[in-house]
């Protein structure tokens, strides 16, 4: 009988403590300034811009202890690549196409001065929409923020300024492979549960 007392208490201690922290679920809506980057110079190679670049999406958190949870949900994000050819052909000087990219986030994200929080970690992305001009963002990113919240009754919402390298890791390798790198600006609202 004495054995089963002190698992008994620990597991009852351990339910105990995981009752007094919420978990949390969010939705966000997000500008981003993107780039597709590539690690080195390609020299007679064309130009891509992106323009009316956006994210959005949801989080759940789930608490781990009262200052650190565990970050994950799917993020959409969308932008029209322009791409302007090193030596365009008559009539021709650019081409537009949309990128549509699902990531799925693994952070870590950690509150300190009740206000303000840090995320980051390693981001599953998936790239929605085909192209033969763009290479593709399958693969390992990372992501990281900085952000700062407010908190009334069970809801929450917040900034959060972030950063985010896509295919850091590529399923699909190809030389002098563009990146697309976005430095974004989310906000959203929360809901303590």
């Amino acid at each position: 009988m004495k054995k089963f007392l002190l698992p008994l208490f620990v597991l009852f201690l351990s339910l105990n403590l995981y009752s007094q922290t919420q978990n949390e679920i969010r939705l966000y809506y997000g500008i981003t300034d993107s780039n597709l980057l590539r690690s080195e110079r390609v020299d007679g190679a064309g130009n891509s811009d992106i323009e009316n670049s956006y994210e959005l999406g949801f989080r759940y958190l789930l608490a781990i202890t009262d200052n650190l949870a565990l970050e994950t949900g799917l993020n959409y994000w969308q932008g029209d690549v322009v791409t302007s050819s090193a030596l365009p052909r008559p009539g021709e000087a650019s081409s537009s196409q949309e990128l549509q990219t699902t990531s799925i986030p693994i952070f870590a994200n950690f509150t300190f001065l009740d206000y303000f929080f840090v995320n980051g970690g390693p981001v599953m992305d998936f790239q929605g929409s085909a192209s033969q001009s763009i290479d593709p963002q399958t693969g390992i990113g990372v992501g990281f923020g900085l952000g700062a919240q407010y908190a009334f009754n069970n809801f929450n919402i917040y900034i959060n300024p972030n950063f985010r390298r896509y295919a850091v890791v590529p399923f699909e390798e190809k030389n002098f492979h563009q990146k697309l790198t976005t430095f974004g600006v989310q906000l959203g609202i929360g809901y303590k549960f």
